[in-house]
């Protein structure tokens, strides 16, 4: 059996991230943004590929090192960037293919890391040194922003300092150095590869806007494997006025910092949500009224149906409004997210100004998220979406009995608690999987503690009975109950599996992976425990075909029953209105009403024994959109109210 190796030196990363100090939340990291919009691959963005200006330059690679291009060697080996049109090779990367960009088939620059540590030299593997640059470039002094673009496939190892850039200058002297490991905002840690040609672009207009002349260069340092493919380099004239969202997070636990991103989850563990949205004026021009803005629409019932709209809106002004050309700035969106409507639910993200946007569609986002009656949370998009498979056999020492796998869950506070029956996991189309026997496992994460093994303690849900799966299983979901049912209080918990059985005949765990979500899910998200000769926890970026299956004490169908005899009408009005809401039982309620900044503008007791007919007066208000609520310890009623 051949095993999906990547190099000891970046597990080591793997498992250290966000431990190299303490896994403590402090204001230091709080802050720091997640992920850009172009890399969001889930939500398909409309990136913009074309130019938005005149072409400033352009190199292709055709055929060979272009005239006047230079490749330098800082370390004098023989470890060169080289012109290409064939795979890099190498024993780590025997799967890579060329790059496939647009001008691919006539040739591209392309640094074999892999392949000159391949095998590895005596002392160790050799780090990269070496940059490819470019002759002095003539460029249009008019152009007021200017950005640079490419065409590139990268994988590198085995530290997030090492150093793969772009770097520009307009003297040759003094350079602009850029991380090329991914997007804006989304670069990317080792041994996590690029789709292949993947699109690059940054606005390097701080260095060459209304310059005559240009430099560019690639540069890779300090890196030891795997490969860096780049192609169709170019430097385009840019936007006047283009207001991009370059990031977003979707923070649903605020009393934590290591949260997950849900694809599937059951309402009662609904909390106060926060979206934090980064904004980047990509434009030569200053931006005046800027806003960041939180859009969620109800978009279809479960199983198919209409959708109800929008059911939550808030926007915050982009620090005081205006924002100078190549400012960054993170915005937070803070309200409470009101829906007991189950649906799934789509995330519209967005950033505005008083100018028209030249690229709209680089200021837009979305993510989806299904809202529900059942008890499945799912941090995976289901089966269709595997595109892979993962598991710790992924890393070295990986494959044993011992290995475990699981995911991030927070039971929040908001709830009483979590009854967990059952884990179901997506057993991948692999033969390692056969005969492989696996238990279920929940084990309890202290986000305070110094390290990863540490934070990750016994099992707190568990069953002593194995499942065992053979080729019928392929391809296909297995639940795993647990014996007892555990009840999980309030806190945060890994859910997943173990394998207890198996190792002997050479089975291994590999389960289905979501690689869709790899770059959506948030750090910690997913761990591994592989059980070698010196046992460790790691968080590797990859989301699996795991989900937790149980109850939640708040009673969910008695919120449905009562959303379906709560009403207001008429409804849109001019401020004056009558609430109606009916219960079997008596009940008292604290009303509250909300605008679309959350903002409560009125609130007070209202007591239902029977049916309630009450007349609520908002003509004093603002025009606009309002959320009414009725609110006890563990019910929430909300209804929209439309004010004309």
């Amino acid at each position: 059996m051949k095993k999906n190796y990547v190099l000891l030196s970046g597990l080591i990363f793997a498992a250290s991230f966000g431990f190299a100090q303490n896994l403590k939340v402090n204001s230091s990291i709080q802050g720091t943004p997640k992920l850009t919009t172009l890399e969001k691959e889930i939500i398909n963005k409309n990136v913009n590929t074309k130019a938005p200006g005149d072409t400033l330059f352009y190199e292709d690679f055709a055929n060979a090192i272009p005239t006047g291009w230079t490749v330098v060697n800082i370390a004098a080996n023989s470890n060169n960037w080289i012109w290409a049109n064939t795979a890099p090779g190498g024993q780590y990367s025997t799967n890579i293919g060329a790059l496939n960009s647009t001008t691919g088939s006539n040739g591209y620059m392309s640094l074999p890391a892999d392949l000159y540590n391949t095998p590895f030299p005596p002392g160790g593997p050799v780090a990269m040194d070496t940059y490819f640059q470019s002759p002095a470039i003539t460029i249009n002094p008019t152009a007021a922003a200017v950005l640079l673009r490419f065409e590139h496939y990268q994988r590198y190892c085995c530290n997030v300092t090492n150093q793969l850039v772009a770097e520009v200058s307009n003297d040759n002297v003094n350079w602009t150095t850029i991380n090329a490991t991914g997007p804006v905002g989304a670069t990317r840690g080792p041994n996590t590869a690029t789709p292949n040609a993947e699109t690059l672009e940054f606005n390097v207009s701080g260095t060459l806007a209304n310059q005559t002349t240009a430099y560019v260069r690639f540069r890779s340092t300090a890196n030891s494997h795997y490969f860096w493919m780049i192609d169709d380099v170019g430097l385009y004239e840019g936007n006047a006025n283009n207001m991009q969202l370059t990031n977003w997070d979707i923070l649903m636990h605020n009393s934590y910092f290591y949260t997950p991103i849900y694809t599937i989850l059951p309402i009662p563990n609904i909390p106060v949500t926060i979206f934090e949205l980064e904004s980047f004026n990509a434009g030569s021009n200053v931006q005046t009224g800027a806003t960041a803005n939180v859009d969620v629409y109800r978009d279809s019932a479960i199983g198919g149906g209409a959708g109800s709209g929008i059911v939550y809106a808030a926007n915050s002004t982009i620090g005081n409004g205006t924002i100078a050309s190549l400012n960054v700035d993170t915005t937070a969106v803070t309200s409470p997210f009101f829906t007991f409507n189950p649906g799934w639910h789509s995330f519209r993200f967005g950033v505005n100004s008083d100018s028209t946007n030249q690229n709209p569609a680089s200021a837009r986002d979305r993510y989806s998220m299904a809202l529900t009656l059942d008890t499945v949370i799912a941090l995976d998009r289901g089966e269709a979406n595997y595109t892979g498979s993962s598991g710790p056999p992924s890393y070295v020492g990986g494959g044993q009995d011992g290995d475990r796998a699981g995911q991030l869950v927070i039971i929040d506070s908001v709830t009483n608690g979590f009854l967990a029956t059952s884990i179901s996991v997506y057993i991948a189309n692999r033969t390692e999987n056969d005969q492989l026997a696996i238990s279920p496992r929940i084990w309890p994460f202290h986000e305070d503690s110094a390290t990863l093994a540490g934070a990750i303690r016994p099992p707190v849900g568990q069953s002593p009975f194995a499942t065992v799966i053979d080729t019928s299983n392929f391809g296909s979901w297995v639940t795993l109950p647990l014996f007892p049912p555990a009840n999980l209080t309030p806190g945060a918990y890994y859910y997943g599996v173990e394998q207890t059985g198996g190792g002997a005949v050479g089975a291994e765990m590999w389960l289905g992976r979501d690689q869709g979500m790899d770059n959506v899910a948030r750090p910690l998200t997913t761990v591994f425990y592989l059980n070698d000769a010196t046992p460790a926890w790691i968080s590797p970026p990859r989301v699996l075909g795991i989900r937790l299956n149980g109850s939640f004490s708040t009673s969910v169908e008695k919120n449905v029953e009562e959303i379906a005899n709560f009403n207001v009408f008429p409804n849109p009005n001019e401020g004056q209105f009558t609430m109606q809401v009916s219960t079997s039982t008596p009940t008292s309620y604290i009303m509250n009403v909300r605008n679309m900044l959350g903002q409560t503008v009125m609130t007070q007791p209202v007591s239902v024994n029977g049916t309630l007919n009450q007349q609520v007066d908002l003509s004093g208000f603002d025009k606009g959109v309002y959320f009414i609520s009725l609110e006890t310890g563990s019910d929430r009623l909300v209804k929209k109210v439309i004010v004309k």
